[in-house]
């Protein structure tokens, strides 16, 4: 098979011969034999034509490999498209039995992680036995959840019963500030009118006031609860009881802020107290009045005349003295706390 290629690489030859030979040298014998020789089929041609023949046999070779790779990549396809088609059938039949292990629980469980999880977690088929026993967890988290968020309700709604009604004259931090009133106003008054008065006898009848407040205040709810068929064993071991004792704390305290001053003069009476100046009289009306207000509040606010044991912080000193140079130091107002809190510090005299 001759191509232009391989006639002009002849004639390449040919030339390349003729430029090689000595001219001087060249001789009618040496031409007749040369010219015999270009008219045979050189070695050059030979192998021009056996490089010819293994190009086309590549490129044959090549034809087949793109074939051969086009029918693989096809066929690869195939298989993927088919795998894939097994995997989503797969995924249709296990559907309905992952739907009923979610229904039992939404909690994160090995067996709802996959085929392969199922296995490792129960090693075989789910039995009735597993699921009665998911069933028996899940109550038992259900009922500690039920009793969490009962304690939780339970401390918000303490949280809001123990915040106050900015339109309620005898709230707390009122009644707060009108006892505050009386322990410096008052009582710097009073001491001003009747100077033979001392601490110790100023200490003596607030105590005798605030023991005879509570022991009306204690009287009057016993006979509401009579009244109302309430024990005390039911107020403290029911909450529709307590409810009901709350209702008739602010009741009583509403009514008790809006008596007039010698309304209270029964208590005073009742504490032994006969004042001897209008300004006592003024004075122990006064005390009655606010600790009545006090230890009607919800929790109930209440005077503790113990010294010992007492904190240091939950003291002051009526001259403003420091506690290192406090010198037997006695209670002229007492400390007044709401349960375990404290809602004012008690003041002492050395």
């Amino acid at each position: 098979m001759n191509t232009p290629d391989s006639h002009d690489s002849r004639m390449e030859v040919s030339k390349g011969l003729h430029m090689d030979a000595d001219p001087g040298e060249m001789t009618a014998e040496g031409n007749r034999q040369t010219h015999d020789t270009l008219l045979q089929p050189s070695a050059y041609e030979n192998r021009i034509a056996a490089l010819e023949i293994s190009c086309c046999e590549m490129n044959r070779r090549l034809m087949r490999l793109e074939d051969q790779a086009v029918k693989k990549t096809v066929w690869s396809t195939s298989v993927e498209t088919r795998l894939e088609s097994l995997e989503s059938y797969h995924r249709q039949l296990t559907a309905p039995v992952n739907y009923n292990i979610q229904k039992i629980s939404n909690d994160s469980h090995p067996y709802q992680q996959g085929h392969r999880n199922c296995q490792e977690a129960f090693s075989g088929e789910v039995t009735q036995n597993d699921l009665v026993k998911e069933n028996e967890k899940l109550k038992k988290e259900v009922t500690e959840l039920k009793k969490r968020n009962k304690e939780l309700l339970s401390k918000v709604m303490g949280k809001h019963n123990q915040s106050e009604n900015m339109n309620d004259d005898s709230r707390l931090s009122a009644v707060l500030g009108m006892y505050n009133m009386l322990m410096v106003h008052d009582w710097e008054k009073l001491r001003q009118n009747m100077t033979s008065l001392t601490n110790n006898d100023g200490s003596s009848m607030i105590k005798k006031l605030f023991d005879a407040c509570e022991t009306h205040i204690q009287d009057t709810i016993a006979k509401v609860n009579e009244v109302l068929g309430i024990t005390l064993l039911d107020d403290v071991m029911t909450d529709s009881n307590q409810g009901v004792m709350h209702d008739i704390r602010n009741i009583l305290r509403h009514s008790h802020y809006k008596k007039q001053l010698e309304l209270y003069s029964n208590i005073v009476m009742q504490a032994g107290i006969a004042p001897r100046t209008e300004t006592e009289r003024v004075f122990t009306l006064k005390c009655c009045r606010v600790y009545c207000l006090l230890f009607l509040q919800n929790p109930p606010v209440k005077a503790q005349w113990k010294i010992e044991g007492s904190p240091i912080k939950d003291l002051e000193h009526i001259s403003r003295k420091e506690a290192k140079i406090w010198r037997n130091p006695e209670l002229l107002w007492p400390i007044m706390k709401r349960g375990e809190e404290v809602i004012a510090k008690g003041v002492v005299w050395d």
